[in-house]
């Protein structure tokens, strides 16, 4: 293997045996004409892909998609069927919440115990488990059984564990989903300084952003398949658009990509050819800047048209001011009477990060709407900052009896922003006044 490869899987497979009775084992293991009475279920199926040192891959699909598996047969967990797994490094994986844990024992001796078993000595444990109790915030609990905590508390010692074994490669399955808000984000942090320091790190997640946010690539699973490999926003987007529904199709998702890909580095490459223009002109329309990421949900009774921004006079713009105000706007038709509707848009930047949005009538509000034509006006203050952006439009409804989208836009319209202030920093203006003073003697 490659020295600069962390991870090499080669049409990996993982398949078991289902029979329906559990007398069915027997019988099969007995026939002299060796019948046979299962029937082949495939939780992994020819999944290729390799993993660069200091890469972060984000792994994402729905429940029963084969991603702890994958994870599973990575750390040695579950052997393979077919196939090759190569890893380079030394791994250390959350994988199931109290995994690796004994119950009997209290938080403080399971640290000794995990990692002992990572081969770490009883000085190298000496000197981090004070890092450990820490960073897991657990309290007095660290002195009672593991089994009386809760999955937030297992969640929390894991992480901890996990990221002070200083590890080559991390591997985290989902287990932060059952932490608070505020751990979450420590944790993210802790792994965004992981990945900062060159360690390889493969996160599974549902988040959208979160993958977005920490990961250079990302990979769609479905059915025990590899779908698409490839930039996290492409991927996710072809994901949430594509998420509900029973069959996947994989070429036709595959050729979306594809095009989506080349209009992407199309984009980035006139963007980088483009030069800075000046914070004195106004704002503009310019034809030449148009989304080539859009991607379109299916219409179920609804349809979105006509997106745009316009100054307040109602002249259409994509070129923008930092600071000034402009309204965006799209317009809804109803083809079908819709119950608890809900209108919605999201701004990004052009990694896909999530930076700002709204909804229409607001947060578990909805209404409902006959067959018309429609118009949702979003007036907003531009405190992006020089860059480009895009935004989503989305509208939901009551559809089998669950809410979901009726129809949504990803990369409706693209946008440019004209640094207006330069003693504003990061992608959000947040800041009305900056100052210095000089103290008095």
């Amino acid at each position: 293997m490659h020295k600069n490869i962390a991870i090499n899987v080669k049409h990996l497979t993982k398949q078991y045996k289902l029979y329906n009775k559990s007398i069915d084992r027997v019988k099969e293991a007995l026939n002299p004409f060796k019948k046979s009475y299962h029937k082949d279920f495939n939780a992994l199926h020819n999944v290729s892909f390799e993993v660069k040192k200091g890469e972060v891959v984000g792994i994402i699909g729905r429940n029963g998609s084969g991603k702890s598996t994958l994870l599973k047969i990575l750390t040695g967990v579950l052997t393979q069927t077919d196939g090759s797994v190569h890893v380079h490094g030394k791994i250390s994986a959350i994988l199931e919440l109290g995994a690796g844990f004994n119950p009997q024992l209290t938080g403080l001796e399971n640290i000794y115990l995990n990692m002992s078993i990572n081969g770490l000595s009883k000085n190298e444990i000496d000197h981090k488990v004070q890092e450990v109790v820490d960073f897991a915030e657990l309290g007095e609990f660290m002195d009672q059984p593991t089994k009386t905590y809760s999955s937030g508390m297992k969640a929390r010692l894991g992480f901890a564990v996990a990221i002070n074994i200083d590890p080559d490669i991390l591997i985290v399955d989902e287990a932060l989903s059952v932490g608070d808000a505020a751990f979450q984000r420590k944790c993210f942090a802790k792994m965004e300084e992981i990945r900062d320091n060159g360690a390889t790190i493969l996160f599974v997640s549902h988040s959208e952003g979160s993958i977005v946010s920490l990961c250079s690539r990302a990979i769609w699973l479905s059915n025990g398949r590899q779908i698409i490999d490839g930039e996290p926003k492409l991927v996710t987007g072809l994901y949430m658009k594509n998420a509900n529904k029973r069959i996947i199709k994989k070429d036709e998702i595959e050729k979306e990509f594809e095009k989506l890909k080349e209009n992407t580095h199309k984009r980035k490459s006139e963007s980088d050819t483009d030069q800075k223009p000046d914070s004195s002109v106004e704002e503009f329309f310019n034809p030449a800047l148009k989304p080539k990421s859009t991607i379109f949900y299916e219409e179920r009774g609804a349809k979105i048209s006509d997106v745009k921004v316009t100054t307040l006079d109602g002249k259409k713009v994509n070129v923008l001011v930092q600071g000034r105000e402009y309204i965006y706007t799209y317009r809804v038709n109803i083809v079908s009477s819709l119950q608890s509707v809900q209108c919605g848009f999201l701004i990004k930047n052009l990694d896909g990060t999530e930076l700002g949005g709204g909804v229409y009538p607001g947060k578990n509000k909805y209404i409902d709407i006959l067959r018309s034509s429609s118009t949702i006006e979003i007036k907003f203050i531009c405190e992006l900052n020089n860059g480009q952006y895009f935004f989503n439009s989305g509208v939901i409804a009551k559809i089998d009896n669950k809410i979901d989208y009726v129809h949504r836009i990803i990369d409706a319209y693209m946008i440019r922003v004209i640094e207006a202030d330069p003693t504003i920093t990061g992608k959000v203006n947040f800041i009305k006044n900056i100052a210095h003073k000089e103290d008095t003697v």
